[in-house]
Formats: C-alpha cells, structure tokens, sequence
C-alpha cells in the first residue's frame, strides 16, 4: 500500500508540474481539461500495471528453503533485546485515516444536501437548457449540473449582467459539475494527499478559463468584460458555495492573463507531443515488470518430509514418492499468487510458488501400508489451508496436480481447493492447461457463495442453471422440477423460498426412482428420515483413493498383474459407494483377469486351509500367556499387538521355553535360529 501511494504521488507530482510550466498559461483549455482528469486517472493505474517479459531460461529456476542446521552452544550469552513498542503506529494512523474518511465523506454528503434543499425550497424556473433557482441569500451566482443559482432581487432587477449569465450558463452546458463531483470523491479517499487539492485547483480555474473563453467568443471586448466582473464582484460579500462553480475573485489576475492568450496550433501540436515522452517516462519509472522464463519449467527442489522412526526394513523405504504440482491464486481476484509457502508436517517449507503462482514439490514416503499426509499453504495476509491427504495403498512414483484459492483476511471469499488427476506431466504448461477448467469450478464457488449471501434462499439461479442449495447444493434440470419437503409437501422448485429457509434444512438428496418427485428436502426436524432416504456417496477423500488404485491397474498389463486382494476389496468397496455421477467420472473400474478354477478331480485332496495372519498368530499367543520381545527387548502384549498391525513385514519367531510358557520373538531384521 505504501509503495502504491509513493508511486501515485510522484506521477501526481510531476504531471502538475508539466501542466504548471507548458499547459497552465496556454489558450487551449479543453485540452486541458481532459488532461488534467486523465492524469489524475494515470497516477492511480501506472503503478499498478504489470509489463511481462518472457525470457529464454537456461536452467530452471529453483525455489526452495533449505533448514539450517547449526550446533547450539550450551552457553547462554545474554544481550540486550530491544524491547517492542506496546503501542500500535499502524493501528493509530488506520485510525486516523478512517476518521479523514469519514469526516470528508460527511462534508462532500453535507454539500449534496445543501444544494438539495436550495433547489427544493426556493422558487425556480426552466431557461432553454438550464433551470435557474432564485435564493433569497446574497450569494454569488453559481451552478451545479443544470441548476444556475442566482439572487432573487438582482435577477429581478436585472442587475445581473448577461456576461455573468452566459458565464454560468457555459458551465453548466459543459458539465463541468461531473468534474468537480469526481475530484471530490477522490479527495474523500485521498484527503491525506496536498496533490489533490492541488488538482481540484487547477480544475475549477481550467473550468473559469473555458466560462470566460466562451463569453469572449461572444464577441465581448476582453476589459469590457473584465471591468464588468471586477464591479460586479466588489458588490457582492463572497461566500462558500461548496461543490458548484462560482465566479469569486480567485486568481483573478491569472484569468484576466490567460484571457488575452491565444495559442498558435504549432505551439499545441508541440506541447501536446511532449506527453508521448513524459507518458514513456512515468510508464517506465512506476509501473512493474516482471521477466517470465520462456520454454523452461520453473520447478521446486524435490524436498522429503523429516524422516521419522519406524520399524520398515530400509530397502522398502525409498519405493514410493509424491509429486505434486499446481496454481495458487487470490480466490478474490482469481490473480497468480508469488511466495505462497507450501509447508511440511514438521515446519519444513518444501517449496514456494514462483510469479505465476505455480509450486512444484516432491518427497518421499517413508512407511508403508496406507498413505497419510498432510501440508499447508500459507501466504502473510491470507488464512492458511491445512491439507490433509488419506491415498491407498500405492507404490512408486504417485504424480497429482493440486490447485487452490487463498483468502484474504477479512475477505468474504471462499477458501478453495481441488485435486486433478491422471495428469500426465507437471510442468507449468501441463498445469496450465487443466486450469482453465479450475479456474471455472473455483469462480463458480464464489458466485454460488455471493449468491447465497444476505439471503435464505432455498432454489436459486445462477449461470442459467437451478439449483437447490443448503450447506452445499443440487443442480436441477428446471426449475419446474418437483421437490417434497419431509415427504410430506410437494413443490415446484421456484416456490421453495416461500415454503422454507435455507437455515431450516438438515440434508437434501436426488430421487433417483421418486414416483412424484425428484429431490426430497428434510429439516432438522426430520433428520433421521433424512439419514434413511438419502442417496450413498463416496466422499472427496475416497474418490482420491479410488482414482489413484484405479490408475494404477488400469496402466498395468494385463497378462502381467500384481493384484492384492487388499486393494481390490477397497476398489470394490468405495466403487459400490459412488452414486452413478460419481461412477461416470471417476476412473473405469480395473478389468481384473478371472481367477484360476478349483480342481473338482473326485479323490482329490482337500485345499489346505489358509495360514493364519500373523496378528491372529500374536493375538493366540497372547491368550497363552506368551512373552513378547522386540528386537532383544521384552515388550507388552498391547505393544505387540500394535507391532503388528503397523508392520506387515515385521518377523516372528516363537517356541516354548522349559516351563512351556511361550515366547515370541519379533525384529525387522532376520532371525537366526540355533540348531
């Protein structure tokens, strides 16, 4: 914010400055009426554009923070700590600038009013183009959009002279009202900037100029006029008008210099070519540039999360890897977010993303059976995201993109965050392309949530589509499709809202096979009918599981699978939970080869029985009294137990010892047995 209104200032700076030394004294003040707006206008966008170069890279651009290790020393070396300020500056000047605000926003809104009640009150009547309000108070003529405020008994003595009319009726035949309603507004905002009140100077003499230019264009003697406005003026007691033009005695001398200028065209094509030089300047000196590697993927150091103590052989440990890849964005302004931090379990930043929002990391994992982690992302001045991943049980190399939409404190937008899978690559390019589908999702959120905002509505339209909506929402095929309400009331969607509130509802479901209708509504006080009739799903973190096993067979040859009964028993299991929308976009479920048939020779032995688990094995010893030790050490029956089921690698041994009390050696390397 600071470098922001640093930047305004100095474009505001030195545009007044060009417009005091070659425009202010020149006859040509249309021209300066536009440029005095439009370079108010530039000194707010100029520091706010982005000029992008896109570069040829030689080597990718690494991103990462690596943890510094040093050794701490056992002495305590004291010093002297500068203690912190208990009082809050910035809270202070926030303070006083919302106090400007107000007070500025109180006298612009006071001025409205005033001119207000002078037109309401006072006698008026229509002139061609013009209203003309008569007051009763000894003001100075004045206009404000098409209303000319003049004093009753001058006007009808006709002491009012037509130069001084005409003057007032070229400001208000020019609008310059709108100008001065404009600066006013920007003062309210910036009332803390002198430049601006050095603009709002510089726009009301600019609009005298053009009043008097048009009075002499009447063919009126130039000290003619003159004498008229200075008699007329020594007649009148000066007072403030606020927002309208008026003609008072300010910078009488300058007007009356400025009068008898007249411009040659030479002289305005030259002054007017001196922008392109000065624009270049305050483009190239306050506005951003940013150089874009071109061709070549800016990526994160691969990283590994802190290695912790577990009991898997170490030839396991280094069989499986994550990568991941993806956008971070203002879920706001939907704008690339730089340096957003992607952080371990432990503290560790793994990567940060680069000027185009995009981070890539990869690390290890280090236990096995079903994979759990989780990460944050957190960028200063926006809430953090924890996200907590649960993936089956997957080996090798496992690639995702994951996109997400930050917010901003105190912002009303929405937090947001979606997994794509089956992503071929994770560069920059490959990420970029699955974002414009993203980029739809998360902006739809955030209309659905806006939408929703400061209402109870239960059916609401958005996009051209209908929907239900509750906690989260249903879309429908019309607005005409029926929808009972605690299977009692049935209603076309559009006339929910008169029937419920949003607060009111405790779960919505399709009807798949509804005979009247085809979505049901159940309120808290139906709750458990809600939890009988409604359509079974697979949650977001199963669908993830679901899609990666699935991946994973579907790329294997068939003729050479490696199925585990484990796996397909939770393919089977999530699959039989997804809706039929789910199961249509999730992956194909794997086409697993027939199982070998069972031998049906008459005599044949039997199949042996299946050998019993090794938790089943430690859970019998336990109910024999059995001693557990674990690497040479004894252990409890629990902690052998827990063993293992974290541990399905993990070793047994077990004998009798000489008063036939069982023991049961585990340890994660091999055991060697005494003849």
């Amino acid at each position: 914010m600071l470098t922001f209104l640093l930047k305004s200032t100095a474009c505001m700076a030195i545009l007044m400055i060009f417009y005091k030394l070659v425009l202010e004294k020149e006859s040509i003040h249309h021209f300066k009426r536009f440029f005095l707006l439009g370079a108010l206008l530039a000194s707010f966008i100029i520091p706010n554009l982005v000029f992008i170069e896109y570069i040829d890279a030689v080597e990718p651009t690494i991103n990462s923070i690596t943890p510094i290790t040093d050794p701490i020393s056992d002495t305590v070396i004291a010093q002297n700590v500068p203690k912190a300020s208990i009082f809050d500056w910035q809270l202070l000047l926030w303070l006083i600038y919302g106090l400007g605000i107000i007070g500025f926003g109180l006298r612009f809104i006071a001025n409205l009013f005033r001119i207000r009640l002078r037109i309401k009150k006072n006698p008026k009547f229509k002139e061609n183009f013009v209203t003309k309000v008569l007051l009763n108070e000894s003001l100075p003529p004045h206009t404000f959009l098409n209303y000319i405020f003049l004093n009753q008994k001058q006007h009808e003595e006709n002491s009012i002279p037509q130069e001084v009319l005409l003057h007032e009726e070229t400001h208000a035949k020019q609008r310059h009202s709108l100008d001065i309603l404009l600066i006013e507004l920007v003062q309210v905002i910036f009332w803390f900037n002198p430049l601006i009140y050095l603009f709002k100077s510089s726009i009301k003499l600019n609009h005298e100029f053009l009043a008097d230019k048009a009075v002499i264009q009447k063919e009126y003697d130039h000290s003619h006029y003159q004498n008229t406005l200075l008699s007329y003026l020594s007649n009148e007691k000066y007072q403030s008008v606020g927002i309208a033009n008026a003609i008072n005695y300010s910078s009488i001398k300058k007007r009356f210099t400025v009068m008898k200028t007249n411009t040659s065209k030479k002289s305005f094509v030259f002054r007017s070519l001196l922008l392109l030089p000065l624009t270049a300047l305050l483009l190239f000196g306050f506005s951003e540039k940013r150089e874009v590697p071109l061709s070549k993927k800016t990526i994160s150091e691969p990283t590994n999360y802190p290695r912790t103590n577990n009991l898997e052989p170490a030839d396991a440990m280094s069989s499986r890897s994550i990568e991941l890849a993806g956008i971070v964005v203002d879920s706001k302004t939907m704008l690339p977010l730089e340096n957003v931090s992607i952080i371990g379990p432990e503290g560790v930043i793994l990567s940060k993303t680069d000027n185009r929002g995009y981070y890539h990391v990869e690390f290890n994992i280090l236990t096995s059976g079903e994979i759990f982690f989780q990460f944050s992302i957190s960028k200063e001045g926006y809430n953090p995201i924890l996200q907590k991943e649960h993936w089956g049980n997957l080996q090798g190399k496992i690639g995702s993109a994951m996109y997400f939409a930050l917010q901003q404190k105190k912002s009303e937008s929405e937090q947001l965050s979606t997994l794509v899978t089956n992503t071929q690559n994770l560069d920059y390019e490959s990420i970029l392309m699955n974002y414009s589908k993203v980029e739809a999702d998360f902006k739809f959120h955030e209309k659905m949530e806006e939408a929703k905002r400061n209402n109870q509505h239960v059916f609401i339209q958005l996009n051209g589509g209908h929907y239900l909506v509750s906690d989260s929402w249903i879309k429908l095929e019309s607005k005409n499709d029926l929808v009972t309400i605690d299977d009692k009331t049935i209603l076309p969607a559009f006339k929910l809202n008169k029937a419920i509130k949003r607060s009111q509802i405790a779960g919505m479901t399709p009807l798949e096979n509804g005979n009247k209708a085809n979505f049901a509504i159940y309120t808290f006080e139906n709750k458990k009918s809600y939890s009988q009739n409604q359509q079974q799903s697979a949650t977001r973190e199963e669908m993830k599981e679901y899609n990666a096993l699935a991946q994973k067979y579907n790329e294997m040859n068939q003729n050479q699978m490696i199925i585990k009964k484990k796996e397909v028993v939770r393919l089977k299991t999530i699959y039989g939970k997804m809706s039929k929308k789910q199961q249509a976009d999730a992956e194909p479920f794997p086409d697993f080869p027939p199982a070998p048939p069972v031998p049906n020779t008459p005599g044949a032995p039997k199949a042996p029985l299946p050998p019993q688990s090794p938790l089943e094995h430690v859970k019998e010893m336990v109910a024999k009294g059995a001693t557990f030790m674990l690497n040479g050490k004894e252990i409890s029956a629990k902690k052998a137990i827990q063993v293992i089921k974290d541990n399905d690698k993990i070793n047994i041994d077990t004998r009798d010892s000489k008063d036939k009390k069982p023991t049961v050696k585990l340890s994660v390397d091999p055991i060697e047995i005494d003849n």
